[in-house]
This record gives structure tokens, sequence and C-alpha cells, in this order.
């Protein structure tokens, strides 16, 4: 028999008995390890799992991977689950980090990460970038580089400070800030067209 042509009875391909696996040798290898993994697949789905999908590991890819699904890969579903850091501009990134390598010459690299730093400072810092971009001002006088990344990289430090325990937290008591917002924007006066306002 080892000697004799066989013909696949999937895709019709000629292949020596060798090539194959199998009880009959009737798939040539390809459509067979295609076989195996379809009825893997299939007894996988048939499985019952409780466990939320933004929730499972990586190694459990096999229980979301649909094997009929066209050019899909078992590691699409996973990442379509985690932070998208491809929709970052480039652009911002880009001129915060020069804003962030000026940063790291001056006072060394994560510098509070070893010393805690005040909240207030950085929001005020960030203030005072995005007031001289907004009065026309685009690039700051000393770095060259334009106020709104330097203003990425104050919030930059600030949610990093946060995120690790870095931050002292010292910002007033909660004030009504969020709703004056919300009540202004749905019935105050900054929801009405000036143009249609009474002059008196």
């Amino acid at each position: 028999m080892a000697d004799v042509a066989m013909k696949c009875a999937r895709c019709e391909h000629i292949f020596a008995p060798a090539d194959s696996v199998g009880g009959n040798f009737d798939l040539c290898q390809d459509c067979w390890e295609s076989e195996c993994s379809r009825s893997w697949w299939v007894f996988v789905a048939a499985l019952s799992f409780d466990q939320k999908a933004s929730e499972m590991p990586e190694y459990d890819l096999p229980r979301l991977y649909d094997p009929d699904a066209e050019g899909e890969n078992p590691k699409d579903r996973i990442g379509e689950t985690k932070p998208p850091l491809h929709l970052i501009p480039p652009a911002a990134e880009i001129l915060e980090a020069v804003v962030m390598g000026l940063g790291a010459r001056k006072y060394g690299p994560f510098n509070w990460r070893s010393a805690k730093v005040r909240a207030t400072v950085y929001v005020a810092a960030a203030k005072r970038h995005l007031a001289q971009w907004l009065d026309g001002v685009d690039d700051d006088s000393e770095s060259g580089v334009s106020h709104l990344a330097h203003a990425r990289a104050c919030l930059g430090i600030l949610l990093d400070a946060q995120a690790t325990g870095n931050v002292i937290d010292d910002r007033p008591p909660k004030g009504p800030a969020s709703a004056l917002i919300l009540q202004h924007t749905q019935n105050g006066p900054l929801a009405q067209d000036p143009r249609q306002q009474s002059p008196w």
C-alpha cells in the first residue's frame, strides 16, 4: 500500500499513504489535520462556559475561536476587549514624548514615582499651558514645543502618579462643578442660542 498513490477524498490531491495519517488513509495530511481541528472546535463549542469573554485569560482562547469565521485569528477577539492603544494619535504621543524627554533630562525620568507629587501643582501647570494655547500662543517659549503637548505631559504624570499611589491628593473638598455644568448645559442660558436672546 505504501507504493500506491492515493487521492484525497476532500481536496482530490494525489498523495502517498506515507504523507497521511488516520484509519483509512483517505485524506491527505493537510485535510486530516483540518478535520481534526474542526472536530475539536465542535467539541469545544458544545461545552458550556459561564465565564465572560472580557474576563477570559489568553490561554482560554479556544473557547472563543470560531473555525468557520473567514480570516479570524484566535487572538483577535481577546485583543478587541483590551485598551485600544492604537487609537492614540501618533502626533500627540510623539510631542508628549518630546516634552517628557525634556523633563527627564531636568528632573530624572519617572521622578514622581520616587517622590510623591501634589495633584494641584500639575493641574495648575496643565491649565497654564492650555490658557496660553487658547490665548493664541502655540508653543512654549522655553521648549519650543506645543503648549498642548506640555498639558498632556502634566496630566500623564498625574495619571501615572495616581495609578501608582504617588500622588498627594490636595484637591479642595468636592464642589458643585459637575452639577453646575449639567444644569447650565440643559436648562440654563448657555443652552440658548445667543442670537435669539433679547438684548435686555
